[in-house]
């Protein structure tokens, strides 16, 4: 017999959305005896089922109880349920909850500040302006759907995290993206949480990342996961290279004892080379030592050959001194940030790179 939700359950779904005695929070939701009975009884075949009924019915319920829905399956994935089953519809959840509140979404401008853009300004105004011009009917439901958006980053960050799928989702989602990254941050209408989905959509991914190590006319092919920015990579790079130098014929500097420890206790790391992007080298010579791999930066937007993303390291004792710390935080539990190696580059495929 094919699963369904049980009869009180959906009842408590599709109950409308009409003031705030309406608006149950995570806490109130899961201590609904229907919520924690039905939560409670879900055995661990049945967990993907779930995921599948609500897939169906988050578009036809109110945004609130839609995102409370999506709450209560994200805690089934974190026990175990498949990632990948309902992230489109809460995706495209998400991407209609903030298409909806955009108009209301601003930052406010520093009293005071003679350099502030005028633009900034302008938007701030527009924004407290949209807002005034509601109905108290209005005004509540937006506030429903600024409440929804917090409680679908909970779900949406615990299945995107799980899945490299997903990730690629939200990245092909371009103007998602940018309106995450634009709504992040924002004094009219403050989306909880939202600033974890900016940090998530930044994060790196790559199957076969390059990495060339001219003076040695070696280089790796390296799987990446979960990279927060160019620091992040460079620090884990350097520790895999440092793992595999006798394979990659280097030498990689020596860090006194007591300088590792304290910077591992601090976060804290050093460039060991010069981190450059491919197009400082052409025809196998550096032609450019100023393209550099920017350390903030996210690892995806560096230059790509052959459609592979390229980094060289190059081991000269002419480059500036470059260190960081707090670069490699830990978004969430499930992030797991690591690189490894697939293979070594041969000769001709290091020159290919170089050329």
């Amino acid at each position: 017999m094919t699963m369904q939700f049980p009869p009180d359950f959906l009842e408590t779904l599709r109950q409308p959305v009409l003031g705030e005695a309406d608006l149950d929070t995570q806490s109130s939701f899961f201590s609904r005896e229907e919520v924690r009975g039905f939560y409670l009884s879900v055995k661990s075949p049945e967990k993907n089922e779930v995921l599948q009924l609500a897939a169906v019915q988050l578009p036809l319920l109110h945004p609130h109880r839609a995102a409370l829905l999506a709450l209560l399956c994200g805690a089934l994935v974190e026990d175990g349920a498949d990632p990948h089953l309902l992230f489109g519809a809460a995706l495209e959840l998400m991407s209609d909850l903030l298409a909806s509140l955009e108009p209301f979404c601003a930052t406010q401008p520093l009293e005071g500040d003679d350099d502030a853009d005028p633009d900034d300004l302008a938007e701030w105004q527009a924004a407290n302006a949209a807002l005034g011009a509601l109905s108290a009917k209005e005004r509540f439901e937006v506030e429903a759907r600024q409440a929804a958006a917090g409680l679908l980053v909970l779900p949406l960050m615990a299945m995107l995290m799980r899945d490299v799928r997903n990730h690629r989702a939200l990245l092909a989602d371009g103007e998602l993206v940018a309106r995450i990254d634009a709504m992040a941050v924002n004094d009219s209408l403050p989306i909880d949480g939202l600033h974890f989905l900016q940090g998530a959509a930044g994060l790196t991914y790559e199957d076969e990342l390059v990495v060339v190590l001219p003076a040695s006319g070696t280089g790796m092919l390296v799987k990446a996961h979960a990279i927060n920015n160019n620091f992040h990579a460079f620090s884990l790079l350097q520790k895999l290279m440092r793992k595999h130098a006798k394979a990659l014929g280097i030498q990689p500097p020596q860090v006194p004892a007591g300088e590792a420890s304290a910077n591992a206790n601090r976060d804290s790391d050093s460039a060991e080379y010069l981190w450059l992007q491919a197009h400082a080298f052409s025809n196998g010579e550096l032609v450019d030592p100023m393209a550099w791999s920017w350390g903030e930066g996210s690892l995806r937007e560096n230059v790509r050959r052959q459609g592979r993303l390229v980094l060289v390291a190059l081991d000269t004792q002419n480059k500036p001194s470059r260190s960081w710390n707090g670069f490699d935080r830990v978004l969430h539990s499930e992030q797991k940030s690591r690189v490894s190696l697939v293979r070594l580059l041969t000769p001709e495929e290091v020159a290919g790179y170089l050329a």
